[in-house]
């Protein structure tokens, strides 16, 4: 067979992109994400500026601490439990 001839079977086309058996991401974790993500990485800012700011070190670095412990608990603990 050449190549300009035809075949009269048609192979048929391979699935590329199988669908996924879980459902998309809600908006409301996104969000959450996103907000666990400000909060650790200002709570780190805090921690750092503490350096800079003498007289309310002791008060920027724990509120730097607290305000990690919050981003770390909504994105390990809030959204896995959101889940269930």
């Amino acid at each position: 067979m050449s190549l300009g001839e035809s075949t009269t079977e048609t192979a048929t086309p391979e699935r590329l992109f199988e669908p996924s058996p879980t459902p998309r991401m809600a908006a409301s974790e996104i969000a959450l994400i996103i907000l666990a993500m400000v909060l650790v990485f200002g709570g780190f800012y805090m921690m750092a500026l503490a350096f800079s700011v003498p007289d309310w070190a002791f008060w920027l670095f724990g509120g730097g601490i607290i305000v990690d412990a919050i981003g770390f608990w909504v994105a390990f603990g809030l959204i896995p439990s959101r889940d269930k």
